[in-house]
């Protein structure tokens, strides 16, 4: 077969004088001398401010942007020293510099970054110079963050702990799920300072009196990746959340929502939670050259589905020739996709190491991968949109997209994985023929054929391709994924499960088409179509279905559940 070939910055605030800065992209800087009610559109213009208009302009010095050390007649000493001497961070991040100095005289803010450029150092900092203000440690809750997943939940907790390292007597406990619920209670009981904590598992500690008790003197409130938490449904439990936090008028409080977009929805948010008077930070300047603006990037598209893999193949293997450090994230439409993938890619000779990230995968592995695949230097992060957003990998070199993204704030949310912290990156995307019609959605974006010439060839990954063993799981994610893009595909359900067959029969090599069970199919909405294999339902089976995606196959999410509450689909 012949080679194939893949087709200066201001931060601005509504109220007080605009500040420059620095625009670059980059986390925190290292110390260079150390090894209620719903709006309606007329009152969401009112609530949500609109973005700054802010000037292009030439990229000051690292020099130009404060040091911490300015805040010396602002902070407590001791964090001053352990940020500057123990965490070696000298300059403040643009970000950082726009919002510190206006959280410390107490208004509110809404802030609008992006991640990885030391937000998180910027909320939690004065934080904890209010509690420290308002008599330090004692067995209440001080400062609640709520984070929309368990992994950035983690690496806020992180960090706190780290600002608090020299004060022995503050606590910095999780409320996260995916471990035990009693066990983090004990935890928040023996004495908690800092709560971190996802919103559904915050809900659950909230039936308890106890925890109600513990947050009755909550005077600092941070939502973080705000409009990621909206996405995700968790508005009503945010707004329960809210109720059972103390007045205003009975314990002050201090509240900030981290964004990186500013959505009309956030303005619902932004009315429960903010003062009428806060503050719109942006250290995004209208026009900025984003993520998915400076990235390279190109489109491999190939004929059919089955052609996805050994373009995933091949891609990997043409830049790992290119490349000196190769530290990459596969992102695949569901879980199921994913342990595909990562089974084929790990059974091909001269790949680095092989990592999976989605969220059938249990919480203490997943967070044990997370943070090796954090510290790497090379090798490949194969997942689903689990971490398409929130946190930060430093140094990948590589986002490749194989299949359909969810949509296009998905491929870009994705593509800001890489050329972070002003490190070069690079962009691909592989789509079959009858994806292609989602290029549409990415006007604006400069997307080139890929320009290294590779085979694609189902023969060249034959034995893995044929040797992987659930050949049902990918099948029942295709189907459960692409029945939901068939404005996109142009596919009937007859041909959607003719597509599905011929992917499993012709692709993986699998002797006959798998069964599923009757309800799945219901609930994919495939009943009666001809060329499904239908078979009893397993004993004790409810079909699928569970909050935000649930199990065995189908909707948008990993294994091929998602968003959709009740699809008969996995979790991403």
């Amino acid at each position: 077969m012949p080679p194939y070939r893949g087709n200066n910055h201001r931060g601005n605030s509504t109220r007080g004088k605009k500040r420059s800065f620095s625009d670059r992209q980059d986390g925190q800087r290292p110390n260079p001398s150390s090894n209620g009610p719903e709006l309606n559109d007329a009152q969401l213009s009112t609530v949500i401010k609109s973005e700054p208009d802010m000037a292009e302009g030439t990229t000051p010095a690292v020099s130009n942007l404060p040091r911490f050390d300015s805040l010396r007649d602002r902070l407590d000493a001791t964090i001053v020293d352990t940020i500057t001497q123990d965490m070696k961070f000298d300059c403040m991040t643009p970000v950082q510099a726009a919002t510190i100095n206006r959280l410390l005289q107490g208004v509110d803010v809404l802030a609008q970054a992006k991640t990885g450029t030391g937000k998180t150092v910027a909320f939690l900092v004065p934080s904890i110079e209010r509690i420290l203000r308002q008599g330090g440690a004692n067995n209440n809750i001080g400062l609640l963050v709520i984070s929309p997943t368990r992994e950035l939940a983690l690496q806020i907790a992180t960090e706190a702990k780290k600002l608090l390292q020299r004060y022995p007597r503050f606590s910095v406990c999780t409320a996260i799920g995916g471990v035990d619920k009693n066990k983090e209670a004990r935890a928040i009981y023996n004495g908690c300072q800092i709560l971190v904590a996802t919103p559904g598992r915050l809900l659950d500690h909230l039936s308890d009196e106890e925890m109600r008790f513990r947050l009755s003197n909550v005077t600092s409130l941070v939502l973080d990746e705000a409009d990621r938490m909206l996405d995700m449904g968790f508005l009503p439990d945010i707004k329960k959340i809210l109720y059972a936090l103390p007045s205003k008028d009975k314990v002050p409080r201090q509240s900030m929502l981290f964004s990186a977009t500013i959505p009309d929805s956030l303005g619902s948010v932004a009315k429960l939670i903010l003062n009428d008077n806060y503050e719109n930070v942006s250290t995004i300047p209208k026009g900025e050259a984003n993520t998915h603006l400076h990235v390279p990037q190109y489109l491999i598209a190939v004929p059919t589905m089955i052609d996805l893999a050994p373009a995933l193949v091949a891609a990997v293997q043409a830049e790992i020739v290119k490349s000196k450090h190769f530290k990459a994230i596969v992102f695949a439409p569901t879980a199921a996709h994913v342990d595909f993938y990562g089974h084929v890619l790990s059974n091909t000779h001269g790949m680095p190491s092989i990592s999976l990230l989605h969220a059938r995968i249990s919480q203490p592995k997943r967070t044990k991968v997370t943070e090796e695949f954090r510290k790497a230097t090379s090798g490949i992060c194969i997942a689903t949109d689990v971490i398409a957003r929130g946190i930060d990998f430093p140094n990948v070199t590589h986002v490749l997209q194989c299949g359909l993204p969810m949509d296009r704030e998905s491929y870009i949310h994705r593509l800001g994985r890489t050329a972070r912290a002003e490190a070069s990156g690079f962009g691909i995307l592989i789509l079959a023929e009858p994806e292609k019609r989602f290029t549409n959605l990415l006007k604006g974006i400069e997307l080139k054929p890929y320009p290294t010439p590779i085979e694609v060839s189902v023969g060249n990954i034959q034995q893995q391709l044929t040797s992987y063993e659930s050949p049902k799981k990918i099948y029942q994610a295709f189907l459960g994924y692409y029945k939901t893009f068939q404005k996109i595909t142009s596919w009937t359900v007859e041909e959607l499960v003719q597509q599905a067959n011929r992917f499993v029969l012709e692709g993986l090599g699998a002797p006959e088409v798998p069964g599923l069970e009757k309800n799945i199919v219901g609930k994919m909405g495939l009943k009666a179509v001809k060329g499904l294999v239908v078979i009893p339902n397993a004993p004790g089976s409810g079909g699928g279905g569970g909050r935000r995606g649930g199990s065995g196959g189908g909707g948008r999410g990993g294994g091929g559940g998602g968003r959709g509450r009740g699809q008969p689909g996995g979790r991403r």
